[in-house]
């Protein structure tokens, strides 16, 4: 089997640079890197002839975001397709060498999860799955999962051609792990396939990146989710939103736009992509754990990354 890496960038030539030198590390030999570039103006294209002119590589002319995977997709060669950042590499130089036997000796996996591994915060642990394990003692076919995160998953090609690709950006991995799941493919978490994160922290406190993510949590829910469940969890989305909105110091003009915006894309989805998810699936594509739960998870994280950064000084 054949891995295509597809990376995603914009103006980070410097992390781009690392990430693919780490990438061309791995010992597993049948693998290609797809390089599909946001329109840098950074100087990345000349970066990218000067050191990697053998690697595919596409600038586009405008950002399309998240939606460039998709087109790295239709670019590849691989049965496997790994999504990455481009501030994110295995930690492990046989991590391809892992992913292939997982993939060959369970062909009922068709995605695999990683851990996260966040460097510039001291190399914790992103807690993101919300069940309890032992890591210590991981399955053969590791654990039951409804997401990845997207410094990096292993995804069998095949469920790109039959649910097709990534939606544009924010939750665009649940939303592409929801229409798998309901498509009847499977994914595995594997606590021991480490990823080294570099979280470039450039732009996230911007409040048009805040309001996009609100959005697209506003279009997840009322895509997928019955009326009433999806009424009520829009409350809590509101109220969770602007407890970070607030934290972030955003301008009283973003949270307004946001909660104005955020109505409207209701109101869009419910007319124009409303899917409610079979019954049956529900509890596959929650792990049978309310969004209460869920957030309460999200806030213990990130008050333990700033009680840690808080430590430092």
């Amino acid at each position: 089997m054949k891995i295509s890496v597809i990376i995603v960038t914009q103006n980070r030539k410097d992390d781009l640079k690392l990430t693919i030198s780490e990438f061309l590390k791995q010992t597993y030999q049948d693998k290609e890197i797809i390089v599909i570039d946001n329109a840098s103006n950074d100087g990345t294209s000349q970066m990218m002839k000067d050191n990697f002119s053998e690697i595919k590589y596409l600038w586009l002319p405008d950002n399309i975001d998240i939606l460039a995977i998709n087109l790295g997709v239709e670019m590849s060669d691989g049965d496997i397709i790994w999504r990455t950042d481009d501030d994110s590499h295995p930690e492990n130089i046989k991590v391809f060498e892992d992913v292939i036997n997982i993939f060959n000796h369970y062909p009922e996996i068709d995605v695999i999860a990683t851990e996260d591994i966040e460097v510039r915060q001291n190399y914790q642990i992103w807690k993101w799955y919300p069940l309890k394990i032992n890591k210590n003692k991981i399955p053969p076919a590791g654990f039951v999962s409804n997401i990845f995160p997207g410094t990096g998953a292993a995804i069998r090609k095949k469920v790109f051609n039959k649910i097709g690709g990534f939606w544009n950006w924010g939750f665009e991995e649940l939303d592409f792990c929801t229409r798998a799941i309901i498509a009847g493919f499977n994914i595995r978490y594997f606590p021991n396939i480490r990823v080294l994160h570099y979280a470039t922290t450039s732009d996230r406190k911007n409040p048009n990146r805040w309001i996009k993510h609100t959005k697209q949590f506003m279009r997840y829910t009322w895509k997928y989710f019955p009326f009433f469940n999806a009424f009520f969890r829009t409350f809590l989305i509101m109220f969770s939103q602007l407890i970070i909105g607030i934290a972030m110091l955003l301008p009283i003009s973003a949270l307004i736009e946001g909660f104005f915006s955020s109505i409207a894309i209701i109101f869009s989805t419910f007319r124009n992509e409303r899917q409610p998810i079979p019954k049956d699936k529900i509890k596959d594509i929650t792990l049978g754990i309310n969004l209460f739960k869920t957030q309460i998870i999200f806030f213990k994280n990130v008050f333990s990354r700033k009680m840690n950064k808080w430590a430092k000084k």
